[in-house]
């Protein structure tokens, strides 16, 4: 890689100070300023990294033009971005950037963030994430041949960069739509994409997994590479996965992006404080203080330690000292890593050559190259926020405002958190715990309360789950917080260390059901089967705000066993829609502030045929006698009769549902209840639904396996079914996964909005004709 001349640094420098003293839009100034390099001659693809010598001012000049060029962020607000990308618009693929020099490559850089800023911009999205790594990504697509060499992005929520270097920048109006690009690494959306992911802490098992295979497959090149943060290497997978790296000697490259942003958001209040939850990013603080960046040069002083043992033993005593091992090593290169770093993650000049000397290595000892990056960096608003911007909706580029409607009501999150706060001041035994996402869960609310009583355990969600089975040893009351998804990565501790031995940890899992645009990976599907089938726990979950009020009430005061309530993402229905739907009778019209207990394993009639809602009207009144009706005039015979039962929040599409139907057929008489409980199910109120109705439909937002197999399972052993008198439907999310688009366009394909609810009730009671295939096949 060839560098300009120092007289052209000096007159680019002389040019940027000019244009700094009167831009408006620094960055994209800057950029422009740095343009009146004369070209240098283009690089070849595999040229070894060559240093032309210069003086030591020129190399200070250029130091200090690197730092205008990349440093300067834009002042304002408002804030803008280039008006024409021209480097960007000529590189398609990976492919197209061998050509570029490195002027041009950080010219790239800087045309590609205002990219991604302005496409989240229009579409909401992971954002502060991509921001930080758009040099990185740069550099590695510059030094490294995708598809044939492997990069994963852990997490990869950061991949918008990459996406954009690797032919989807076109795609991005669509992302997170229905039918449009993941917001993560998908394997089947590109060969670009080497490993999928969503979840945390993966990516070094499947480079090394990758590593391992080329090996064995005798391929000509091995570059596999991991890109994981400072808070996913908190995940004991990443441990495990370095260990045995290390052990194997798997030719390996491992990025860690260390940015600080260990939780969402981290400064939560909690009982370690507000910085990072995790010991090992106050270590990489550590490094990061106590050692300078490394720049290209130091790097290649202790390059030997990659080198064969009898060049390693000639250079060994001066190698230690130049990398200070003589007093210990990192921890990383105690696992067997050879340790580069720290570098300055947003420096091209210094990253590309020190990842072309490790891409040429022939050495098969595992690398981990330490890289500090800023969160959000080049974009104020995010580098000021509290979360960095992490996640977002369409926002303003101008002032980095996010343009959101007015929500008719608290989300369900806000609700829980709020509820718990309400207990924790009566009960100074209850805790709660995290894993790293305090701002998802609604335990930063709760910490800005009670922070000694908050604990964020980091990306640990099998930590979180014993230790809280530890804390309830002791008679606290641990609420454990965890998405449904992540839940799943603690499923052993779950059965091990808390229910075997029927500990009274809360389980509380928000994101309950799909979840709309972040897609497959982490919906919460799979709870209800994979908690269902678990001795003493006990399952609940709230079909609207006023019920989680009161379940949370429940958790608090049930220390008989273990205790699951999970709860959607989204907001509540507010006073208007609980009156008028759900038929509550609320004083003044105000939903309760505080929850009251409900019995274990109690479902509850909110529905009676005609559209009495039974929560507010007397128990006496049924179809067949209310006054607006006529006497009989519903039900009278016990197949239209119809019991829906549902769990959950799709109670309110069943409400529509059966005054759609009835409104359809006077001869129909629809009962809607709301179970509450998955374990222990209300067998007296089944039973009576039975006994009363020739249809039983069940509804949930969960997969194959949960409530209505449940409830299936139980009519078949209390004979229900032996007279063929009961026709029965489970209404459940479909055996498929659920790619990124609206909760709405996510129930409308697992056929669980109202007009399949209402249609599922239509067929079986044959008040429609529904065609049969053959007739279907004549059509066609």
């Amino acid at each position: 890689m060839r560098f300009i001349s120092s007289t052209s640094v000096a007159a680019a420098a002389a040019a940027l100070t000019v244009a700094v003293a009167y831009t408006v839009v620094p960055v994209s100034t800057a950029f422009n300023a740095a343009r009146v390099f004369p070209p240098p001659s283009r690089p070849s693809h595999r040229a070894t990294t060559t240093t032309t010598t210069t003086t030591s001012k020129s190399s200070s000049v250029r130091t200090r033009l690197h730092e205008a060029v990349n440093r300067i962020v834009p002042s304002g607000p408002p804030y803008a971005g280039p008006t024409s990308k021209p480097i960007l618009d000529s590189v398609q693929y990976p492919r197209d950037m061998k050509r570029l020099d490195m002027r041009e490559l950080q010219q790239l850089a800087h045309e590609l963030r205002w990219e991604v800023i302005e496409s989240v911009s229009r579409t909401g999205g992971h954002f502060s994430s991509s921001l930080g790594v758009t040099e990185l990504t740069v550099a590695l697509h510059y030094v490294f041949d995708m598809p044939e060499d492997d990069i994963i992005w852990d997490v990869a929520h950061q991949c918008y960069p990459h996406k954009m270097l690797t032919g989807r920048r076109d795609r991005f109006p669509t992302l997170r739509q229905l039918g449009g690009l993941s917001g993560f690494c998908k394997r089947k959306e590109s060969e670009y994409d080497s490993f999928g992911a969503g979840h945390s802490s993966t990516s070094i098992s499947a480079a090394q997994g990758m590593s391992v295979a080329k090996s064995i497959l005798n391929r000509r090149r091995n570059n596999c590479i991991a890109v994981i943060g400072d808070g996913a290497i908190t995940g004991g997978m990443a441990y495990e996965a370095m260990n045995n790296a290390g052990y194997l000697s798997s030719r390996m490259i491992v990025v860690l992006n260390d940015n600080g942003q260990v939780s969402l958001p981290t400064g939560t209040q909690t009982a370690g404080g507000v910085r990072p939850a995790s010991q090992l990013s106050a270590y990489t603080s550590n490094l990061l203080v106590s050692k300078p960046f490394q720049n290209f040069r130091d790097f290649a002083k202790g390059l030997n330690r990659l080198f064969p043992e009898t060049v390693q033993d000639v250079n060994k005593r001066i190698d230690e000292y130049a990398r200070g091992l003589v007093t210990g090593g990192t921890i990383f290169e105690e696992l067997g890593f050879f340790y580069v770093g720290p570098i300055d993650g947003h420096d091209l000049e210094n990253m590309v050559p020190i990842l072309e000397k490790l891409r040429d290595s022939d050495s098969n000892k595992p690398v981990l190259l330490h890289v500090k990056t800023t969160k959000g960096y080049g974009y104020p608003p995010a580098m000021a926020a509290s979360d960095r911007m992490h996640g977002v909706g369409k926002f303003d580029i101008a002032t980095g405002v996010q343009v959101k409607g007015k929500a008719a009501a608290p989300s369900f999150t806000s609700i829980f958190a709020n509820a718990l706060i309400d207990a924790a001041t009566e009960d100074r035994a209850i805790v709660g715990i995290t894993a790293a996402m305090p701002g998802g869960t609604g335990m930063d609310i709760f910490g800005r309360r009670f922070p000694k009583r908050t604990f964020d355990v980091g990306i640990a969600e099998q930590h979180a789950v014993t230790f809280a089975a530890g804390m309830a040893c002791e008679g606290l009351k641990p609420f454990c917080c965890i998405y449904s998804t992540f839940m799943q990565r603690g499923y052993d501790q779950v059965v091990h260390d808390v229910a075997i031995q029927n500990l009274p940890v809360r389980m509380i899992l928000d994101r309950a059901g799909v979840v709309g645009n972040d897609g497959p990976t982490h919906h919460g599907c799979y709870d209800l089967a994979y908690l269902g089938c678990i001795p003493n726990l006990t399952i609940m979950s709230p079909s609207d705000e006023i019920e989680l009020r009161n379940m949370v009430a429940t958790c608090a005061d049930f220390d008989d066993g273990p205790s699951v309530l999970r709860y959607p993402r989204g907001v509540g229905y507010g006073a208007e829609k609980l009156q008028n739907l759900f038929g509550y009778d609320l004083e003044d019209g105000e939903i309760p502030t505080k929850g009251t207990t409900i019995e274990i394993g109690k479902g509850r009639i909110i529905r009676k045929p005609g559209g009495v809602r039974a929560l507010s009207e007397g128990a006496a009144a049924n179809g067949s006698s209310d006054s607006r009706l006529g006497p009989g005039s519903r039900g009278r015979k016990r197949e239209d009769r119809v019991a829906i039962l549902s769990l959950g929040t799709r109670l309110s599409e069943a409400l529509v549902a059966a005054d759609e139907a009835e409104n359809m057929n006077s001869d129909l008489a629809i009962t809607v209840a709301d179970a509450r409980f998955m374990k222990p199910l209300d067998l007296d109120l089944i039973r009576d639904l039975v006994k009363d109705n020739g249809i039983l439909i069940t509804v949930e937002e969960g997969s194959i396996g949960g409530f209505g197999d449940h409830v299936l399972h139980f009519l078949s052993l209390d004979g229900a079914l032996d007279d063929g008198r009961l026709k029965f439907r489970p209404m459940v999310l479909p055996d498929t996964y659920f790619e990124a688009a609206t909760q709405y366009e996510q129930y409308e394909m697992a056929g669980l909005n109202s007009h399949h609810i209402r249609g599922t009730v239509l067929r079986l009671a044959n008040k429609i004709d529904v065609p049969v295939l053959e007739e279907l096949e004549t059509v066609q």
